[in-house]
């Protein structure tokens, strides 16, 4: 079951079509929904479905509208946590390109919380890049990937394991 998992939400994803959005736009209980839209700038944007009221909007990494950037932005993946609220934006992950978002959802508002403020780019890589791979093992655990290429040229996979039980202070474990 791990394995399928891991194929599904890999980033990009590992079988199948490289540009087909992963994860779930919607919240669990349908009171958020995640939409791309694809006017100059491209960007996210996290609606309240109760009152159609944008919550948090987000750039794309490539945010010129153009069909590639298009493609890229709708090939993003979002993965929620059981109850909604917790929820990854994942960019698509185009050599070492485009961001993680999480954000805490509460009382209708949205308050982000940086990867790179998690999991951050070692001083010997040039690229750094984390992606969720393949996503929650609990409401509070989310597994992740760092994709990094160092100075020397040598690509590198390194996971850990986030949990957000203190989201003043997330704690990070690296998986051996």
């Amino acid at each position: 079951m791990l394995l399928l998992a891991t194929a599904l939400a890999q980033n990009p994803p590992a079988t199948g079509n490289p540009y087909a959005a992963r994860g779930n736009p919607k919240s669990p209980g349908g009171k958020y929904e995640w939409t791309v839209r694809t006017t100059n700038p491209i960007r996210y944007e996290l609606v309240d479905l109760s009152d159609e009221r944008v919550v948090v909007t987000v750039n794309a990494y490539y945010p010129d509208a153009n069909s590639s950037n298009i493609r890229y932005a709708k090939a993003c993946g979002i993965f929620w946590n059981n109850d909604g609220t917790l929820v990854a934006l994942d960019e698509l992950n185009r050599r070492r390109a485009g961001h993680l978002y999480f954000f805490v959802l509460r009382h209708g508002a949205a308050r982000e919380l940086r990867s790179v403020n998690i999991v951050p780019i070692p001083p010997y890589a040039v690229e750094g890049r984390v992606v969720v791979d393949p996503g929650w093992l609990s409401g509070t655990k989310i597994r992740v990937r760092q994709a990094l290429k160092t100075k020397t040229g040598e690509f590198v996979s390194k996971y850990f394991i986030i949990d957000f039980a203190n989201l003043d202070s997330p704690r990070i474990q690296k998986e051996s």
